[in-house]
């Protein structure tokens, strides 16, 4: 009976792997984690020429809405560097819209970010869903290729005007995990890389706990280090903390 278990599903991945579209393995890839509550402690390492490392301390909480499986909540709160302890950063992410909002121990009030603030980057790293937000009206091209000994799925995201500016994204054939995208400019140099390293299986899911961000243009390094990983495990003190930023249904 396991053997015919194992042919049947041979079978369905036989035929239904060459149909599959980009588009199909991207949300496929997406919808991993989606609707999943995730809790973690980051170490990060902030590395640039022009300036000494930066060492920080981030303890991050999201948050999926119940209701909208489009909506959901982030929230940040550094704990080092002294000049960034207990900083704290709440990001609504609804159907594409993001809202941004900060708190300063200096004055303890939350108010709305309108640019950029210091160090977004090191937020937006942890931000899973919207690293992919630049593939909107894209040519997408779908190519096997070996990474690290593993078979993957790569996908081209093309400019329209200009098929040497694109995205390039590494996705595991059988799991849909994101291993490595790559940006590359005008020309096909390579601007920025994302890279997903030191996977473990967490609560039966497949997770990366350690993330280097490289933007090569600006010459800058971030490499994250994630500890105490929880899924699905928000205790009522964890909700409480993001609805100090947003209000939403428990």
């Amino acid at each position: 009976m396991l053997i015919h278990k194992i042919l049947l599903t041979l079978l369905f991945s036989i035929v239904f792997s060459s149909n599959l579209e980009p588009k199909d393995i991207i949300n496929s890839s997406i919808k991993r984690l989606n609707n999943i509550d995730i809790k973690f402690s980051a170490n990060i390492k902030s590395q640039s020429l022009i300036s000494d490392p930066i060492n920080y301390n981030l303890n991050f909480i999201s948050h999926h809405s119940s209701i909208d499986s489009n909506l959901f909540y982030n929230y940040v709160k550094f704990n080092a560097p002294i000049d960034f302890k207990d900083i704290e950063i709440w990001l609504k992410y609804d159907n594409g819209n993001t809202v941004s909002k900060k708190r300063l121990p200096i004055d303890n009030k939350i108010t709305i970010i309108e640019n950029n603030y210091d160090n977004s980057n090191i937020v937006e790293l942890f931000n899973f869903f919207n690293l992919l937000k630049d593939l909107d009206n894209k040519s997408l091209i779908l190519k096997e290729k070996k990474l690290n000994q593993k078979k993957v799925h790569l996908i081209k995201a093309s400019d329209k005007k200009n098929k040497k500016k694109s995205i390039n994204i590494y996705i595991d054939k059988d799991n849909y995990c994101i291993y490595k995208i790559e940006w590359k400019d005008r020309r096909g140099r390579n601007t920025k890389n994302v890279v997903f390293d030191n996977w473990d299986v967490i609560d039966e899911i497949y997770f990366s706990t350690k993330i280097i961000y490289e933007d090569i243009k600006n010459q800058t390094k971030i490499t994250s280090i994630l500890s105490d990983i929880n899924f699905n495990n928000l205790n009522e003190y964890d909700l409480d903390k993001i609805a100090l930023g947003f209000k939403f249904d428990k």
